[in-house]
């Protein structure tokens, strides 16, 4: 009943689907033309695809999107067998991109949802166009053992002081959640038993030699599960020709807080790699 309260916000209308694979049946919402070119979103960890609401009206503009309820997380999937590793990863979401009959996508995540897509683009770089990458956990920088600090006293006990905690400290403007997707994060942490067993992490120099995939980053000043300048650097060592953006005033939670200068930044880079 949440998940479905958290949908009114898209002010957009969509469809959901299920679709079958070796770990269970994914939930999937699709917004926009199905005739334009697909843009498949992975939200963050202990979210699900609601996230996305204050950024779809402008990504429908340009897109077809499939946002993408990550298996063993707290949205409407239903897992069977839990995500171990990377391997894992990619091959659940191959059956997904397979299952809705998409070819080659665009493909993007916020925070364990830009490592998985990033992870995904590492070993199937003839499915991907591009990449969003939106303050990606891990990835080019070690999370921080605050990140830990933080999350996990939620996740143990549960209560709406702790998660309330947890998201003030994501956030760059030191602002509450919005009240109908809180109340959603909150019954996800209170009742959703999470099976999702990969942490996100550095991935190596070598395994980008060959890596051509059109690339956006966007990382908070503010961000706090790493020093978002460093992480930038490294993202821009290990791949030259990146997009990227340090967005001033913005925190981990940059996709909801800050909307309009993501939006902003996402939707012409989308444009060029249509071309």
């Amino acid at each position: 009943m949440c998940y479905e309260k958290s949908l009114d916000k898209f002010g957009v209308k969509g469809t959901s689907c299920y679709i079958a694979t070796s770990l269970g049946d994914t939930h999937i919402l699709r917004f926009g033309d199905p005739n334009k070119k697909p843009l498949i979103l992975f939200h963050g960890m202990t979210m699900s695809s609601t996230m996305w609401f204050p950024n779809m009206k402008e990504l429908v503009q340009e897109r077809c999107v499939y946002a993408v309820d990550v298996m063993g997380d707290f949205g409407k999937s239903k897992p069977t067998v839990a995500i171990k590793n990377r391997k894992m990863a990619n091959q659940w979401m191959i059956e997904v991109l397979d299952g809705l009959e998409l070819g080659k996508v665009d493909l993007g995540g916020h925070s364990m949802g830009g490592f998985l897509s990033l992870n995904f683009a590492l070993g199937y770089p003839e499915r991907v166009s591009s990449l969003v990458l939106y303050a990606p956990a891990g990835t080019f920088h070690k999370i921080s053992y605050k990140f830990f600090i933080k999350i996990y006293p939620a996740l143990l006990f549960h209560t709406e002081s702790w998660i309330d905690r947890a998201f003030m400290w994501f956030s760059g403007k030191g602002e509450p959640l919005d009240p109908i997707f809180r109340t959603q994060v909150i019954a996800g942490y209170q009742h959703a038993k999470p099976l999702l067993q990969l942490m996100p992490s550095v991935f190596q120099d070598e395994e980008f030699r060959q890596f051509q995939v059109p690339t956006l980053l966007l990382i908070g000043d503010k961000e706090v599960i790493y020093p978002a300048e460093k992480a930038i650097a490294n993202a821009k060592r290990i791949i030259p020709n990146i997009e990227s953006h340090l967005i001033a005033g913005a925190s981990h939670s940059l996709t909801m807080e800050n909307a309009d200068e993501v939006n902003a930044l996402t939707i012409p880079f989308l444009k060029r790699v249509q071309i």
